[in-house]
């Protein structure tokens, strides 16, 4: 009785298109030395957790929640790197060149110390007599390509390429890097229409990355065969084998560009539904009668660490303002707080952008900070510090959403002017609400999407039909270079012939005449 009773649930359950995937064991390799990294590929882990699934993370940071179903490996030296970062000097290196070496050098160094950590070589020596034991591997691709190594290792389970910072490293990996000279480069500013200036120098930025991305990618291959051993194939070699890859970008920010089948967007994939506050900020922001401002430079990069004097800057710009300001800073100890102005080292970004009252965001321009400000329409007052925050700070101020500054060059007068100019003129807020409508409208939400995704992945065995020819073919097939080189040949052959053939009738007649 049972049995009939339990059968009109599950065919109502086909009937309604819910599609039943059994529980999984996925490792998310979650090995970029960003914290903002780490929150993206926890909420994926967090969603796949609630979906049924068992997840096993590698992490560079401790876990944040705690789950049934979701154990969390955190390797240690992954943050060395930020011990002697100074904000004044990241704050100035805003060339695309600079922003590439500076990413792949700490990306190289955060890569080497993960893969020699004590907490690694335990999560190896604790898999290493299993002959399987995930059925997928989720690998943020961004910069920390050593650990694919992983795949063979693990038994070759399948495996799926996220990653929270754009789409370039997924694209150089997937061979859909788009046209060299009019796809806009994601380290660049420029966006369609292009100057023919602006072509040439997109031109050599893309030629850059390409050059220094292998070079890279050949250093952490040596790093992988270290540990995973010299049999071990090429990461890159690796990467292509994924099955799809799954890409935090929007042609609205990033440009459209042609992309494989295996390419997946799932924009603002980390944003969440608003909800109220806590009871302390949600009626400080309620009772904002001129609007509020937000001001936070993110996870990466802390308030309390800018210098004294650029503190006082906004404290003393605040406090002449009739706004409200929740400032996330990380010391509690600061002192001369205006009455107008909440601090605290942790906010709810998401639902205080979410807020009615909210005005304005004052932000470093970090690209899950840019997402949730389009996402909620807030416009922006940009001061960025390193890698894309300063081409997404350049991309918003030149379509007339975000005002920048600059920290190295901060002032009373340039945070007055800026904030006075976003709250006053309407242009702002006006694009920006049109841009967040494009944001938002999709056709499936974005964790939906990745949802789909990865468990289509764990369903079906074959992802080759997804993958274009680009993504098997060497450096030089990749630029046609074998095809260029016979028809070239040929057709400079034939030009030839028929330039020496004309040469000699001219000889013969001139002998004649």
């Amino acid at each position: 009785m049972k049995a009939y009773r339990a059968f009109p649930l599950l065919f109502f359950f086909q009937l309604s298109g819910f599609d039943l995937c059994s529980s999984s064991n996925i490792l998310v390799i979650s090995t970029v030395a960003s914290h903002s990294h780490s929150i993206w590929c926890n909420k994926l882990a967090e969603l796949l957790v609630n979906r049924g699934h068992t997840v096993t993370i590698l992490d560079t940071d401790p876990p944040r929640k705690k789950l049934a179903n979701l154990t969390t490996y955190t390797l240690e030296e992954g943050y060395t790197y930020a011990e002697e970062l100074d904000y004044l000097e990241l704050s100035v290196w805003n060339s695309p060149k600079d922003s590439m070496d500076f990413l792949f050098e700490v990306s190289r160094e955060s890569c080497s110390n993960m893969l020699q950590s004590p907490t690694f070589k335990r999560f190896l020596s604790e898999h290493s007599n299993d002959k399987k034991p995930f059925d997928l591997i989720i690998h943020d691709i961004t910069n920390c390509e050593c650990f694919l190594g992983l795949v063979p290792f693990l038994g070759n389970p399948k495996l799926v390429l996220v990653t929270a910072f754009g789409e370039l490293q997924a694209l150089n990996v997937k061979g859909s890097q788009g046209h060299m000279v009019h796809s806009p480069m994601q380290f660049t500013y420029f966006s369609h229409p292009m100057s023919f200036d602006e072509k040439l120098k997109n031109l050599f930025y893309n030629l850059y990355n390409y050059y220094v991305y292998h070079k890279y990618a050949n250093t952490l291959d040596g790093y992988s065969k270290e540990v995973f051993g010299q049999s071990t194939p090429h990461i890159l070699e690796i990467g292509k084998s994924a099955a799809v890859a799954l890409v935090n970008a929007h042609p609205i920010l990033d440009g459209a560009k042609y992309y494989s089948p295996a390419i997946v967007h799932i924009p603002g994939f980390h944003i969440d539904e608003p909800k109220k506050l806590e009871e302390e900020t949600q009626a400080f922001l309620d009772d904002a009668k001129h609007g509020a401002i937000y001001f936070s430079l993110g996870t990466n990069i802390q308030s309390s660490l800018m210098s004294k004097d650029r503190i006082n800057i906004f404290l003393n710009t605040f406090r002449k303002l009739k706004q409200r300001v929740l400032w996330k800073f990380e010391d509690k100890n600061i002192k001369d707080i205006p009455e107008n102005v909440k601090i605290s080292k942790w906010f709810s970004q998401n639902d205080v952008l979410a807020h009615p009252n909210l005005k304005l965001f004052i932000t470093h321009n970090g690209l899950l900070s840019t997402q949730e400000a389009i996402h909620y329409g807030i416009p922006m007052i940009s001061m960025p510090f390193f890698v894309d925050q300063h081409f997404l700070s350049k991309k918003l101020t030149k379509k007339g959403i975000a005002v920048a500054l600059s920290y190295a060059t901060l002032s009373e007068h340039s945070v007055q002017q800026a904030i006075e100019e976003v709250l006053t003129n309407n242009s702002y807020t006006k694009e920006i609400k049109r841009w967040s409508k494009l944001f938002k409208d999709q056709p499936t939400k974005p964790k939906e999407l990745a949802l789909y995704w990865i468990e289509h992945v764990l369903k079906n065995e074959d992802h080759k039909y997804l993958q274009p020819p680009e993504t098997f073919l060497s450096t030089f097939e990749l630029i046609f270079f074998d095809l260029k080189t016979i028809l070239g040949t040929i057709l400079g052959l034939v030009i030839a012939f028929l330039a020496c053939s004309c040469s000699n009738k001219k000889q013969i007649k001139l002998k004649k005449h």
